[in-house]
């Protein structure tokens, strides 16, 4: 449809530039073949800006005397304008600077650096980096002698009297199109012959060319695709798809390079069966030379031959690598190839391990024969570092201005060395030495007078690798030091220095604190030279000083003399107290922390401070935590009871089970207070006096007995009152086959611990209070596996049958 409104708009133009030109209808036998493309165009303009529709457009060309036979050739012109190029609007579609789109021909599997004996093969790591494709720059000119194939694009841009740009593709008889013209082939040719044939075919059509009216430029637009082999010892063998303008070097990166035994250097392309070219890498690697780099065609092949001979080389050169050397490269050869000697090489010689038929053989080839010395395949080469000495070196440290290394060559004497290496002002100068070897090249050290050397009175001749000492008075010294402690905000150890005064240590120190006491300071000084048996039994001279309120005596004092080592002690003010704060928390009025307001404040006034106990409150169970008794910051001395008695159970002898209980006991005497005694009898003797930290809990009325250890239910049990000890274990079951019923004890609320007691086959068990543990401990398991264990087993059960028979004769 898009196309025959084209066609009538066309129509429709050249009736009006007709009547534009004479004011007459067009004759009925017109000559649509004389009319130019650039006339149709015109025609297409006008018809674009005429504002007419499609149905007026064609009354109009009707009504002019147009013929359904010129109509006809019309459409047939309009149709091969818009295949050469044209739209109805006769804009030009074709573009010859259209850029060409990017031919991606790079492999994204990366490529191995091959090694061997931790040296790389040089060109290997070529083929791995990212920032290096090779590939090829597809917008430049297009070459001269860049052969045309089937998928290129050919634009075709007239200008001039006659204005048209046609882009045609070679199809894959090698053939393009142009409209009006018909078919003309080009593939196989240059670029420069296709486009004289070109112009030539265009004569014909467009004879403004031939006058030069008409300019024609032709170009190369889209690139096609080549397919080339890659084969040999390639890291990835393969067909692969490039660009035309892509090159060896290109194909050789896309494959991954030559694989571990591929050569560098014998790289040859085939085409036609042909060897067109022999490729070494290492023209590009060392001189960035791609002439041979020769442009691919399609079927082009691509060989990697295997590598003849290669080489290692290392030791003291720029470049250590493995090579791979042709057969008339020679020892000055492969060293260009290296990078040459490194600054530090040993040049006399370079020494070769050789790999004979059946062993090794070592060489050495000197300077002279670097350029005759050929190689086997396999050579090791190795170049020396010079030695790590010095033909004319001295060293000289110290209390100098300017230590470091001199010249034997400058400065042979001793001398002549002080004088300008500058003694530093802290000199020792008693004695300094020599380090130096002597004909057998055995350490030796030789002392001078630094002072005799300077003065003249003595000179020493220098040796090489001589190393002056000078030391300085501060080496051979102690760190003398200053220490302050006690109630000041930095105490520590200070630098001593001369003339260190009383005053300058506590500024040092940073003052003293608000709790210092200033009117006594200890100074302790140590004992250097002791001349009397009495002084040889004293530690150190201690020293107080007094300060009063008479201004005088307290200016010197602040000015006393320190002397090194001496320790300062700050004391603190017998009369200053930081406030101490206790916490009071669970069943009371107002919980909290409290600020104690004397020395001895008892539990009774803390509880009354804290507005008594609450109808809820269990005053049995209270507990009194004190920091001399937390451990881990765990604050609940239940718990710590518990676990301990946990592991009590068994596997530790009866005498550490008890001094454990005993010490727990004791504990518990410290914090588990009896706090309704102290409430009922404020200062009694349960009334106790609080200390810094502790930490008062009173629980809630307590309801339960827990039953844990050797019963066979462990429970919550509700209390009942006056109930004993064997009522809560047989709520939980009763005794288990191996409770130890012996050594069962009650934990209180409060902490206490009471154990049970026996005499003889009696026992008594502990009292049950609200919220108390009982905990039944296990027998310890014991297989009578000797005589002897099962004798002693026996002697036990007989003493205790006897027991049993005098206790049941006594009538107990």
């Amino acid at each position: 449809m898009k196309k025959i409104i084209n066609t009538l708009f066309c129509i429709v133009a050249v009736l009006l530039i007709a009547m534009h030109s004479d004011g007459q209808s067009l004759p009925t036998n017109i000559n649509v073949d004389q009319v130019s493309d650039a006339q149709l165009m015109q025609y297409l303009g006008l018809a674009n800006s005429s504002g007419l529709s499609s149905a007026e457009l064609e009354a109009k060309a009707r009504e002019k005397g147009l013929s359904e036979e010129q109509i006809q050739k019309l459409k047939q012109r309009i149709a091969a304008s818009n295949a050469g190029g044209f739209n109805a609007s006769g804009k030009n579609i074709a573009d010859s600077n259209d850029l060409r789109n990017k031919v991606v021909s790079r492999n994204a599997k990366p490529a191995t650096i091959y090694t061997a004996n931790a040296l790389t093969i040089f060109g290997s790591e070529l083929f791995s980096t990212d920032n290096l494709t090779f590939e090829p720059n597809l917008q430049i000119p297009t070459p001269k002698n860049y052969v045309i194939g089937t998928g290129d694009k050919i634009n075709i841009d007239l200008f001039g009297y006659s204005d048209a740009a046609f882009k045609l593709q070679v199809n894959p008889e090698g053939i393009i199109r142009i409209p009006n013209l018909g078919p003309i082939k080009i593939s196989g040719l240059n670029f420069d012959d296709a486009t004289q044939k070109i112009k030539s075919k265009l004569v014909a059509i467009y004879p403004q060319i031939a006058s030069g009216k008409t300019s024609v430029q032709i170009t190369l637009g889209q690139i096609r695709t080549i397919r080339i082999t890659m084969i040999g010892e390639i890291a990835k063998p393969g067909t692969y798809s490039l660009p035309s303008l892509a090159s060896l070097v290109n194909a050789l990166y896309v494959a991954g390079g030559p694989n571990a035994i591929g050569s560098y250097r014998d790289i040859e392309l085939i085409r036609n069966g042909k060897v067109m070219a022999n490729f070494d890498l290492y023209d590009f690697l060392l001189k960035g030379d791609l002439s041979k780099s020769l442009r691919l065609e399609d079927d082009d092949i691509i060989k990697v031959n295997p590598y003849l001979n290669r080489v290692i080389f290392t030791g003291a050169i720029k470049r250590p690598a493995i090579y791979e050397v042709r057969n008339t490269d020679n020892m000055k050869d492969l060293l260009s190839v290296s990078g040459g000697f490194s600054d530090r090489a040993f040049k006399d010689f370079i020494r070769v391990v050789r790999v004979t038929h059946s062993q090794k053989e070592a060489i050495t080839v000197p300077t002279a024969e670097f350029g005759s010395f050929t190689f086997r395949s396999g050579d090791s080469c190795y170049v020396d570092a010079i030695f790590n000495r010095y033909t004319n070196r001295i060293i000289i440290d110290g209390a100098v201005y300017h230590p470091g290394v001199y010249s034997l060559s400058n400065f042979s004497s001793l001398k002549n060395l002080l004088q300008t290496a500058n003694l530093r002002e802290d000199a020792y100068l008693q004695r300094g030495i020599i380090s130096r070897r002597n004909d057998q090249y055995v350490p030796i050290i030789q002392d001078f007078n630094v002072a005799d050397i300077v003065n003249g009175k003595n000179d020493i001749i220098l040796q090489r690798e001589d190393s002056i000492k000078i030391f300085s008075v501060f080496d051979i010294k102690p760190k003398d030091s200053i220490s302050i402690v006690g109630e000041v905000n930095k105490p520590g150890v200070y630098t001593y220095t001369d003339s260190l005064q009383l005053q300058d240590v506590i500024l040092m120190a940073g003052g003293f604190k608000e709790s210092a006491s200033n009117t006594r300071i200890d100074i302790a000084r140590r004992i250097k030279d002791s001349t009397s048996e009495s002084e040889k039994q004293q530690y150190a001279i201690i020293t107080t000083i007094e300060l009063h309120k008479n201004l005088s005596e307290n200016i010197r004092a602040a000015h006393f003399t320190l002397e090194p080592f001496d320790i300062i002690t700050i004391r603190k003010n017998p009369s200053y107290q930081e406030q101490i704060t206790v916490t009071v928390e669970g069943e009371v009025m107002y919980p909290g922390q409290y600020t104690i307001e004397r020395k001895k404040e008892t539990l009774s006034a803390l509880i009354a401070r804290a507005g008594g106990l609450k109808s809820t409150a269990y005053p049995q169970g209270a507990v009194l935590l004190r920091d001399n008794l937390l451990t881990d910051g765990n604050r609940k001395l239940n718990n710590i009871s518990k676990l301990d008695l946990l592991a009590i159970s068994d596997s530790t002898s009866q005498l550490n089970k008890d001094s454990l209980l005993n010490s727990l006991n004791a504990n518990a005497s410290g914090v588990g207070i009896r706090l309704q005694e102290a409430l009922a009898q404020p200062g009694s003797v349960y009334d106790i006096y609080l200390q810094n930290g502790d930490e008062l809990s009173v629980p809630t009325t307590l309801q339960t007995i827990k039953t844990t250890g050797s019963v066979y239910i462990p429970k919550q049990v509700v209390y009942v009152k006056d109930k004993s000890l064997k009522y809560y274990i047989g709520e939980s079951g009763g005794f288990s086959p191996r409770a130890l019923r012996s050594r069962s004890f009650v934990v209180y609320a409060n902490g206490q611990i009471k154990r049970t007691h026996h005499f003889l086959m009696i026992r008594t068990y502990p009292s049950i209070e609200p919220g108390a543990e009982i905990f039944v401990p296990a027998k310890k398991i014991r297989v009578a596996s000797t005589l002897a264990d099962a004798g002693a087993i026996g002697a036990v059960l007989s003493g205790l049958a006897t027991t049993y028979l005098i206790l049941k004769s006594l009538g107990l």
